[in-house]
């Protein structure tokens, strides 16, 4: 049996996505998988037992959705299951020959689709994509399979004998979901005393503002030089997490790493993604503010502080 399966096109969504991955391997055990994602979810799946890979690219331009197209028809599939919401999906899988084609009504691609359900946004995302596949066995399984991202010990980390902790703190390309860089500093002010080693994370967009922190506080800089991989390994190695992004959340959580998560203004409501662990913290400053930005900057540092050496403790 060959499946295919278009992902999520984010790395939080796509991890949230694994336990539906596991029930399809659970009642197919023998059956050939294929992906259809962005290239930035690639090493989720990393070790997963996927067949083939195709990277999607069908975002830029009509000539790159006749391309994917293209790859998809090389091989025959008897099932599609889409965990992305959007029409354009469900017509390149229509188009594409697959036997039955399974998602969610959405944007009216009912039409398209051989069995769907309806929409509930009010669903957990694990649950979003879970309740999918498991509405299409019937309501066979009852319980989540584990959620858990393959990794090995990081090779970019400088192990001393103090705890490991990583700080994904975002940059002005983050908007109102960064912690502000005023913030920033005062934080590793305080913590710069104390028996850490700092690691600083994220993307390119997010290296300026780690730049200005390492000047400040003996750290290592990380930011912009990982790929999807080695964030996940570096994640995977550290002691602790501290993150505004919740994709670096979801990291932490399916490789079993402690982390604190600054919850300011997201892409979606906190509760619907957050993680299905019991060594989270959550960070928020309970108030009456309206500005989004005053959401997160109302965490204090010295707050924080203390979260990450009760962890630690």
């Amino acid at each position: 049996m060959n499946i295919i399966i278009k992902t999520p096109n984010f790395i939080g969504d796509t991890i949230m996505s694994l336990s539906a991955y596991e029930l399809l391997k659970m009642e197919f055990p023998n059956a050939n998988f294929t992906i259809v994602t962005p290239a930035s979810c690639v090493d989720v799946f990393r070790d997963k037992g996927i067949k083939r890979v195709i990277i999607d690219r069908s975002r830029a331009s009509d000539r790159n959705r006749l391309k994917l197209l293209k790859e998809i028809r090389e091989d025959r599939y008897d099932l599609g299951v889409l965990f992305h919401n959007t029409f354009i999906d469900a017509l390149l899988f229509k188009l594409s020959n697959i036997d039955k084609i399974i998602g969610y009504n959405k944007e009216g691609r009912k039409i398209l689709l051989d069995f769907y359900i309806k929409l509930d946004r009010n669903r957990h995302y694990i649950n979003h994509y879970a309740f999918l596949v498991n509405s299409y066995l019937n309501h066979k399984y009852k319980s989540l399979p584990p959620l858990k991202l393959n990794y090995q010990k990081s090779k970019l980390l400088k192990k001393d004998k103090n705890p490991l902790v990583g700080f994904v703190l975002g940059g002005e390309n983050k908007g109102s979901r960064a912690y502000p860089q005023k913030l920033g500093l005062e934080l590793f002010r305080v913590l710069k005393d104390e028996n850490i080693d700092i690691i600083l994370l994220g993307d390119r967009d997010d290296n300026l503002n780690n730049a200005i922190y390492s000047s400040s506080v003996k750290s290592q800089n990380l930011s912009g030089v990982t790929t999807v991989g080695e964030f996940i390994d570096v994640i995977a190695s550290l002691d602790l997490l501290v993150t505004i992004d919740t994709s670096a959340m979801h990291i932490a959580s399916a490789t079993n790493t402690k982390f604190i998560t600054l919850v300011g203004k997201g892409t979606s409501i906190f509760e619907s993604v957050k993680p299905k662990v019991d060594f989270g913290v959550y960070l928020y400053k309970d108030n009456l503010d309206i500005d989004d930005r005053d959401l997160i900057s109302n965490i204090e540092p010295q707050k924080i502080k203390d979260t990450i050496l009760e962890v630690l403790r």
